[in-house]
């Protein structure tokens, strides 16, 4: 076991002896035989512990054991507390999501503040057989079949080359001492209903179940990671940036692939959209649905006639909130990205959406910018009669991710300039226009 260990880490890790790790131990006798061999390995180490405070006098016992083995073995110790209950109900998420959150955010402030170049955790071939199934009903694809990564970033997990009996045996024959977590026994975890039930069918069926659906395990990967190249070589041709969001994909060009699910996933996943949301997102393409918006948790994908949008979701100000302007010098402007020239003396264009020429004496302070609303109306450049903006907005085409963000700069009740559109007529520059106002948005940019 020790002559494997070593050798699956010097397979992972380039120069593997002159890094520091820092070990993730629980207690239980997969990290307490991981933390064994390291000790017998001469590696440059230290223990990370943590109380999630979910078991009560159990957990403190743990913790107190795993002082007491460090303290003993001249071993570098650093133990932290949660409370695992309130955060979860906090962020509205499960007691294990947020355990694990908890987890990986402290290793890594850890091994920053700490210099530790990898944080190792006891996974083992089993954990990695109950993974797979886990991710197989979750209906997750090959991206989850691959499993749990043997290294990725700064975490390393060791003992991806071996099971949960080897460890076991190990552990026995070296008297290597542990605690038994009682919530393992329990099968109203979803992992340990698979360990205790699914499992052991295989084992029957093959002794070496895990080994070899680890073989399955690697070959996946290895299709995924060829799979990727092309299909980011495919994404590649039909990503584009967008000036209203991330990126924007020609539903057009997405369709005519035969796999464009396929590329479509793979375009979001990365912004938390799951297999729901590309169903969602691929029906309204094939159904020409135009003007409707899929939300995840932190993106929304836009699909507005010819082009998917991909935008954060962004938290957007009130329409009954007005945002008062002064005089030319306040520091407003600024804040909206505007750009204010007075008196101007240059030659004007009107071709320029984001450029705003206005007749001076025309405008009175203090001005407002607000966002527009149902039942705006102006009178657009060029044009002698009013027209809606909603009206407007739609003629032109603009998008709804664009809608929302559209700010309109206003005198008393008229509306001077729908910002980065066009101005209102009543204050273009005419033959008896004495002073100018330039304004430049420069949001566009």
């Amino acid at each position: 076991m020790l002559e494997a260990f070593k050798k699956f880490i010097n397979y992972l890790i380039p120069n593997a002896r002159d890094q520091k790790y820092l070990l993730a131990v629980s207690g239980g006798i997969d990290s307490m035989g991981m933390l064994h061999l390291f000790q017998q390995s001469d590696y440059n180490f230290a223990v990370a512990n943590i109380n999630f405070k979910l078991r009560g006098k159990e957990a403190d016992n743990e913790a107190t054991f795993i002082k007491e083995y460090c303290d003993k073995n001249n071993i570098k110790l650093y133990q932290e507390e949660f409370k695992t209950e309130e955060y979860a109900s906090k962020n509205k998420i499960s007691i294990q999501m947020a355990a694990r959150d908890l987890r990986y955010q402290w290793f890594d402030k850890l091994a920053e503040e700490k210099n530790y170049n990898y944080v190792a955790i006891a996974h083992h071939l089993d954990d990695q057989s109950e993974t797979f199934f886990i991710n197989t009903l979750r209906g997750s694809g090959i991206a989850g079949l691959h499993g749990i990564a043997k290294i990725k970033n700064n975490i390393i997990r060791p003992l991806l080359f071996t099971t949960r009996t080897e460890i076991t045996e190990y552990a026995i024959k070296y008297n290597v001492p542990y605690r038994n977590d009682s919530s393992n026994a329990s099968d109203k975890y979803q992992r340990n209903y698979i360990r205790h039930h699914i499992l052991p069918e295989f084992y029957k069926l093959r002794s070496d179940f895990s080994k070899s659906l680890n073989s399955t395990i690697h070959h996946l990967n290895e299709v995924e990671q060829y799979a990727n190249l092309h299909i980011k070589k495919e994404l590649d041709n039909i990503i584009e940036k967008s000036k209203f969001g991330i990126f924007q994909i020609s539903t057009s060009e997405l369709i005519e692939h035969k796999f464009y699910k396929l590329l479509l996933y793979n375009s979001l996943k990365d912004y938390n959209f799951q297999n729901s949301h590309i169903n969602d997102i691929s029906k309204i393409i094939e159904n020409n649905n135009t003007g409707k918006t899929v939300y995840s948790s932190t993106h929304m994908v836009n699909i507005d006639r010819k082009l998917l949008i991909l935008n954060k979701i962004q938290s957007h100000i009130p329409e009954s909130t007005e945002f008062i302007i002064n005089n030319i010098e306040d520091e407003v402007w600024k804040l909206f990205k505007l750009k204010i020239e007075f008196p101007f003396s240059g030659n004007y264009k009107i071709n320029n959406n984001n450029l705003a020429f206005l007749d001076f004496e025309k405008i009175e302070f203090p001005l407002t910018i607000r966002n527009w609303k149902q039942g705006d109306s102006f009178k657009p450049l060029g044009m002698k009669g009013d027209k809606k903006l909603s009206d407007f907005l739609i003629d032109n085409k603009i998008n709804n991710i664009e809608k929302s963000r559209i700010k309109l700069l206003c005198s008393k009740d008229k509306i001077i300039w729908v910002i980065g559109h066009r101005i209102d007529n009543r204050y273009r520059i005419t033959k008896d226009t004495k002073n100018i106002l330039k304004i430049e948005y420069y949001g566009n940019n």
